[in-house]
């Protein structure tokens, strides 16, 4: 038998496995941890669930770190014209400018509350 029949028949033989553990509720042991095949499958799901918490909370403080990279930028560039020019109009982009930054960080918290509750959920 060719090696590549041998892998694949080895790959198939040990999903097989891998199905009958978690769909019958046997006992599977680890390094003789005991712990069901039901048990372990749930515990590799949470910790699936968790680490695409982590990854949209960071891409949320990417995202926001991004906004206020850009809004503060823009408020220098309206600061200074303000201040050479005193024309009000750049008062206001700075203002506009703050409520972006606002709004940003208050979307940050929401999608991280979010996240962490529907992480909460699916552990319980």
């Amino acid at each position: 038998m060719p090696e590549e029949d041998k892998a694949t028949d080895l790959a198939r033989q040990s999903a097989q496995n891998t199905l009958h553990l978690v769909f019958s509720g046997k006992a599977y042991s680890v390094l003789g941890a005991g712990v069901s095949a039901s048990d372990q499958s749930q515990a590799r799901a949470v910790q699936s669930i968790g680490q695409t918490t982590a990854i949209v909370i960071q891409d949320a403080a990417e995202m926001l770190r991004n906004t206020n990279t850009v809004e503060v930028t823009a408020i220098g560039a309206a600061t200074a014209k303000w201040i050479a020019t005193k024309d009000p109009a750049y008062q206001e982009i700075i203002q506009n400018c703050m409520k972006v930054m606002q709004d940003a960080a208050a979307l940050y918290l929401t999608i991280a509350t979010n996240a962490q509750q529907a992480l909460n959920e699916f552990k319980s």
